[in-house]
């Protein structure tokens, strides 16, 4: 108590009691003001437009009674009259005339398209082929052969003659055989000649293995090769002790054939006669260098292994002929 007398006396020394007794009455008369209720609100007046309104429908009636003349007259509508509760019909399409189609066939109706009912047939794949189309033939083996065109002869002739030459023919004869034809290589366009021991070749051909050692001739067309066949005492002066031969390579004339038997008759049709004489050098000084290809009617140079092995072959059939 002594808290509160102090507080009061020093609030009325300081002439501050009327601002206690606001405070107090403040404080009290908060919850009051919380406790009411807000009012509701007034209502509104009521507007002139509901009023005419009224006035209207009260003098005129919403729904009239028809008079007779009325009821005679037709009611105009919009539209046909149509009856509620009657069914109503399904309109009949128009038959549409229907295009004459081509006949089809089974591949032809797998791949047809959607709007024909057919399936489409999946991304990538190859179409079918179609019945009765007509198929490409298939290309017959092509067999190549090759026929050479020379002139041969003396060298002191102004033109030696013309000749074709096949395969194994020994120029300028049998009896006398200075060259014989082998072929022509893998380049299609070089001919080999074998050349007869003792003859010294020079020209335009090249000597295989080497010029000293002259064991055959590649020459080429246009290409021209003078051939000495020395004589009895080594000299090439006339035609009892030597004589010197002109060879030009004119044409070779490639060419290719579908039949499988004239190819095989063609690249078989050597000189017999030449083919003794191959053999009898052969025999004499070893085998060649080349392998004649059936297949391909040219000649294969061998390999170093290739011609040893052949080398071997025929040391080994010489000792068994003894």
């Amino acid at each position: 108590m002594s808290v509160l007398n102090d507080t009061w006396r020093f609030l009325v020394e300081r002439r501050l009691w009327p601002l206690l007794i606001l405070l107090i009455a403040a404080v009290a008369a908060v919850p009051m003001l919380l406790s009411d209720e807000p009012a509701p609100p007034a209502a509104a007046p009521a507007v002139a437009v509901k009023a005419d309104k009224a006035a209207v429908l009260a003098e005129a009636p919403i729904v009239t009674a028809a008079a007779d003349g009325d009821r005679s007259g037709r009611r105009l509508v919009l539209g046909s009259r149509k009856d509620p509760f009657k069914p109503q019909a399904t309109p009949t399409p128009t038959p549409t005339p229907e295009v004459a189609k081509p006949a089809t066939t089974s591949a032809d109706t797998a791949a047809s398209t959607p709007e024909t009912g057919g399936s489409t047939p999946p991304v990538g794949a190859s179409p079918a082929p179609v019945t009765g189309a007509p198929v490409a033939p298939t290309p017959k083996k092509k067999y190549e052969l090759y026929e050479l065109t020379v002139r041969f002869g003396a060298s002191d002739v102004n033109q030696p003659p013309r000749r074709d030459v096949k395969r194994l023919q020994a120029l300028p004869s049998n009896e006398e055989p200075v060259l014989i034809y082998l072929g022509v290589l893998e380049d299609k366009k070089t001919a080999v000649f074998m050349v007869d021991s003792g003859i010294v070749a020079q020209g335009d051909g090249e000597c295989k293995p080497s010029r000293t050692t002259c064991e055959t001739i590649h020459i080429r067309e246009g290409e021209t090769e003078f051939l000495d066949v020395p004589g009895e005492n080594g000299e090439v002066t006339d035609a009892e002790s030597g004589a010197q031969y002109q060879l030009d390579v004119i044409k070779i004339r490639k060419k290719s054939t579908t039949n499988a038997g004239q190819a095989k008759a063609a690249k078989a049709r050597v000189s017999k006669r030449g083919k003794q004489i191959l053999r009898a050098r052969i025999a004499g000084d070893g085998p060649l260098r080349y392998r004649y290809d059936k297949k391909s009617g040219r000649l294969e140079k061998l390999t170093k292994k290739a011609y040893k092995a052949v080398v071997a072959r025929a040391a080994k059939a010489a000792r068994a002929s003894f």
